[in-house]
């Protein structure tokens, strides 16, 4: 959900939603009964969020205090906080429920007084590691994976991996050292997670910019993604600015492995 309302896409939604999954709002009630509806309903957000070119900043969170009596939530429960704006203001939280088969029965959106705080997925998750939910062929599938993997450090690498092409490139660069390109999808699957590897104080948003194309940022790191003519991965460029470092870690960033002679490539300075 998180991705889907960042990136204003539902693709791969409609694959989580059970057949009777309602939408609720506290403040409104029910606002949709069923599966059919809530797709509806939410197809109504994004399409309203993408063409009012309107940023929206999910955060997971976990409620600490409940001060409303009748609340529908309590103490312990995760959460997601929207806002169209950077900051600590946010417009509503957002619940789902999910049933045993791992669908969502309900989404809450909800304006009720909590205290809460965010998570550190990295440090906190203790789930079964995440999976595509259906085959990926859209720049928002990926997006949305790489985001929810530098997010929790808990996806299921060999999941992404079975997706990728034999010609998918992964091309890394770090402020201006040389870039390395991973030229194909056995050096990817052999060295992609240690180019994953990265930890900043930031939490992974995706942004549309002014023509809806979607970037995956985490604190200085950005990745965008390519596909190829058949829908298949083609590349992920990522790009970590170091201007604000006082000295870079080191010529190549976190890859542990010396690869093929680097390709030279331009600075991605779009971001």
């Amino acid at each position: 959900m998180k991705a889907s309302l960042e990136s204003a896409n539902l693709h791969g939604v409609e694959a989580m939603l059970n057949d009777d999954c309602e939408y609720v709002s506290t403040g409104r009630g029910i606002i949709a009964r069923n599966k059919r509806e809530s797709l509806e309903f939410l197809t109504a957000m994004v399409d309203s969020i993408q063409s009012d070119h309107v940023p929206v900043i999910c955060r997971v969170m976990h409620i600490t205090e409940v001060y409303e009596e009748g609340a529908l939530f309590h103490e312990g429960r995760h959460g997601l906080t929207v806002a169209y704006e950077e900051g600590d203001q946010y417009a509503y939280m957002l619940f789902v429920d999910i049933n045993e088969d791992g669908r969502i029965d309900r989404i809450v959106s909800s304006q009720e007084n909590y205290a809460f705080e965010y998570d550190d997925l990295r440090l906190s998750l203790d789930e079964t590691p995440y999976r595509f939910p259906i085959v990926p062929h859209t720049v928002k599938d990926w997006i949305a994976a790489l985001s929810i993997w530098l997010e929790t450090d808990n996806f299921d690498i060999d999941d992404f991996y079975q997706f990728i092409d034999e010609d998918t490139k992964v091309v890394f660069q770090k402020g201006d050292a040389e870039s390395i390109t991973l030229e194909n999808g056995l050096d990817v699957a052999d060295y992609f997670d240690q180019l994953m590897n990265q930890h900043f104080v930031a939490v992974p948003h995706i942004i549309r910019d002014e023509e809806d194309n979607l970037i995956l940022v985490y604190g200085p790191m950005s990745l965008i993604v390519s596909l190829n003519e058949q829908g298949g991965l083609a590349v992920i460029s990522i790009y970590i600015d170091t201007r604000d470092e006082e000295e870079s870690i080191d010529e190549y960033g976190y890859i542990e492995e010396d690869l093929t002679e680097p390709v030279e490539e331009e600075p991605f300075t779009d971001y």
